[in-house]
């Protein structure tokens, strides 16, 4: 696909040093790459191995790397000391296959709880008082449509990507006056690891994709990181406690529906 940021106006984050969790690939590989771009320092944390992240190194940016796991309590002294400017909280999962509520094991609400929350609230912490010190910071949050409207099956993933959601409002309030924006991003139909149209769709239903998405689909990793751009950049500096919903338009014009044959779609083959 072309590069999304070529007619971008210059590098828009020189000097500037990013954290972003789960960036070994998918979305969170695509905002390390974008940043980079634009001349970034960025700092992965990932509980994978990363491999080389290819970009034009032009601007001067860079990208290096920590193994992690963010469920782990301990926040890892190499993400205090890299003194970053902008945090994106990527990590994110619905951990299962769709299950109704009443057959969820509470250990799967502590499991979900860690990998959609629980991390976010003690990285941000730990990290915060830097960029306080420092008059300066944004923090992205990477929650989903599903926090927006319902998502059956996963009744208890989305409950924790509202709090996120409020989360970030509130802490926008609160750390505002030192300097420190928060806002989130809400992706939905982009092509990710977690969830591969490519192979999730039938052939023959690719035609059908218009009937989901106003603006069709799927969406790339690089759309949502183009949103991060604009929120880690000057260009959002008068904006916080917002959220940016990179979905084709999934969120305004629609939602789940009922199949005949049992269960829930949100891609209707007769809509």
């Amino acid at each position: 696909m072309p590069d999304l940021f070529a007619s971008a106006p210059g590098a828009m984050l020189t000097g500037r040093r990013a954290v972003v969790t789960g960036g070994a690939q998918g979305i969170g590989a695509a905002v390390a790459r974008a940043f980079a771009v634009h001349g970034a320092d960025v700092l992965v944390a990932d509980n994978e191995t990363i491999g080389a992240l290819e970009f034009d190194a032009t601007a001067g940016g860079s990208i290096t790397s920590i193994e992690w796991d963010v469920r782990e309590t301990a926040c890892p002294s190499d993400l205090v000391e890299h003194r970053p400017d902008i945090l994106v909280n990527n990590v994110g999962h619905y951990v299962q296959p769709p299950h109704t509520f009443e057959t969820n094991a509470p250990s799967l609400w502590d499991e979900l709880h860690e990998i959609n929350f629980a991390h976010v609230l003690r990285l941000t912490q730990t990290l915060v008082p830097g960029m306080a010190e420092r008059r300066t910071g944004s923090i992205i949050n990477l929650t989903t449509v599903e926090a927006h409207r319902a998502i059956p099956g996963h009744t208890v993933y989305s409950a924790y990507k509202a709090a996120l959601t409020q989360f970030t409002r509130s802490l926008a309030a609160e750390v505002g006056p030192s300097g420190i924006r928060v806002n989130a991003i809400a992706p939905d139909l982009i092509e990710s690891v977690q969830v591969p149209y490519a192979t999730l769709v039938p052939e023959e239903d690719l035609p059908l994709w218009p009937n989901w998405s106003p603006l069709g689909g799927p969406g790339q990793p690089e759309d949502v990181a183009g949103a991060a751009l604009f929120l880690a950049s000057d260009l959002s500096r008068f904006v916080t406690g917002g959220t940016i919903h990179v979905d084709g338009g999934t969120h305004s014009s629609g939602g789940w529906v009922p199949r005949r044959t049992g269960g829930w779609t949100n891609r209707p083959r007769n809509p």
